[in-house]
């Protein structure tokens, strides 16, 4: 359940909404942003930054669209297990897994868990 891929973006592109297995995590990291690109995941619209990383719960429903002029978005996406998934929880000794909710965090992650150990 781990895999990468290297998404280009070009402007006017548009990936249509869509959502994966449960419980999986994406991280996305911006290897050359552009100002007009954006990602929504949930109710939540999301923009990457150069260098920056966002990680998402990749079974909310999500979509990524270009508006931007300048250049092309290139992002790396990697996907691994969710250590709240019962075959990996012996992997991470005691995890309160909560209620996966979108939101904005201090390291730019997309998904925190109510009630669980924050992810990196």
């Amino acid at each position: 359940n781990s895999g990468a891929a290297l998404v280009r973006l070009r402007p006017g592109g548009r990936l249509k909404p869509h959502f994966g297995p449960a419980p999986q995590l994406q991280l996305h990291i911006a290897l050359r942003a552009d100002v007009g690109a954006r990602m929504s995941v949930g109710n939540r619209t999301l923009s990457w930054q150069t260098g920056e990383v966002l990680v998402i719960d990749g079974s909310f429903i999500h979509q990524e669209w270009h508006n931007g002029v300048r250049g092309d978005n290139f992002v790396l996406q990697v996907t691994f297990c969710h250590p709240c998934d019962e075959s990996q929880r012996p992997l991470y000794g005691p995890l309160q897994c909560g209620r996966p909710i979108a939101s904005p965090g201090a390291a730019r992650s997309a998904v925190e868990y109510q009630d669980a150990a924050t992810l990196p």
